[in-house]
């Protein structure tokens, strides 16, 4: 459902009442099997875009083409426009559904970070080699899906989105997913990894454990990422400080 879904022909109360449920009963389907993504990106936009119209009747949109089911939405993705040309009917009713369906819309996403808050604080990660090497900002991590008893790898690397921005993204690569047998997590990433061959040795290793059971690429994967990349700021952070605090004492 886009952005603009109040603005589509009819423009009618009663209609746009049908189509939010319809809508919130899907979501609510998702959120019942714990699949996270994409709805939370688009529950996301959705509330920041009511918001938008109730502060400044602005729609807020984006043309971003997604290329993973967790591709988060960055601030220079986001675009403003006017309101369509509507007619005094017309804007009374936009005003019933704007009424009704903010507080709705903000009550879903509010499920829904619970839910994503609880996932991420189950996922426990545990950096297993090369330590001093987070700051690569590229490497390993694994999971042991104990439901299936699945082995998955996955290498990844955390690239800055461009020169003029401070935001990044995490790039994976799973490069496998099969029951671990005799083979050694050394063994698969040597003979597996697509990324950076020659210096694999040299590269962090992490391995992520989760208490619960949860969808891998709508829920899992995404919270690894986050965990990843939280814990790699965090060690950026330490190291950033204790560098500061060097240059103060000298």
């Amino acid at each position: 459902m886009n952005t603009e879904w109040m603005f589509e022909k009819p423009i009618d109360q009663e209609h746009k009442e049908y189509k939010l449920l319809s809508y919130f009963q899907k979501m609510g389907e998702k959120l019942d099997n714990m699949e996270l993504y994409p709805g939370f990106i688009e529950l996301s936009l959705h509330v920041a875009n009511l918001q938008n119209l109730i502060r400044d009747k602005k729609i807020m949109y984006t043309n971003k083409k997604f290329t993973t089911i967790d591709d988060e939405l960055l601030v220079k993705d986001l675009k403003i426009k006017d309101l369509p040309i509507l007619n005094n009917d017309e804007k009374e009713e936009f005003n019933k559904i704007l009424i009704f369906s903010a507080p709705r819309m903000l009550e879903y996403f509010n499920i829904a970070k619970s839910v994503w808050e609880i996932v991420f604080d189950s996922v426990i990660l545990r950096i297993k080699k090369n330590k001093n090497e987070v700051l690569q900002k590229k490497g390993y991590f694994y999971y042991l899906d104990s439901k299936d008893n699945l082995f998955y790898v996955w290498e990844f690397n955390v690239k800055q989105v461009n020169k003029k921005s401070p935001e990044s993204k995490t790039l994976v690569n799973l490069i496998y997913s099969e029951k671990k047998n005799n083979l050694t997590i050394t063994k698969i990433i040597n003979t597996f990894s697509q990324w950076n061959k020659e210096n694999i040795s040299k590269l962090p290793l992490y391995e992520m454990l989760c208490e619960g059971n949860f969808p891998i690429n709508e829920t899992l994967l995404p919270l690894f990422k986050r965990k990843l990349i939280t814990y790699i700021n965090q060690t950026q952070m330490i190291e950033n400080y204790k560098k500061n605090k060097e240059e103060i004492n000298f």
